[in-house]
């Protein structure tokens, strides 16, 4: 796939991170947002790219505590984390 269109699938990208910040965490979309990005990068950059092996590994692990507050903190960290290596894409 040439630059241009890696470029456009990382946008899209992005846009969906926007989206995402204004539905509650518990939303239904995060999920299947997550599962087109990665398709979506694998199909770009290629299934081992490290592009889709960052985009993966983004939001690493962590320890949520299970308050509204602790869920809403750790959903809004998961989408700085994808959010700033989408972006690391486009550079």
């Amino acid at each position: 796939m040439d630059k241009e269109k890696q470029v456009e699938v990382v946008k899209q990208a992005l846009e969906g991170v926007y989206h995402l910040r204004s539905l509650p965490y518990s939303n239904g979309e995060f999920v299947p947002w997550q599962n087109r990005v990665r398709q979506a990068l694998d199909t770009a950059y290629g299934k081992d790219s490290a592009e889709s092996r960052r985009f993966v590994n983004a939001p690493g692990k962590s320890f949520i505590v299970r308050t509204e507050t602790g869920q809403r903190d750790d959903y809004d960290r998961r989408l700085d984390c994808y959010e700033e290596v989408l972006k690391s894409m486009l550079n």
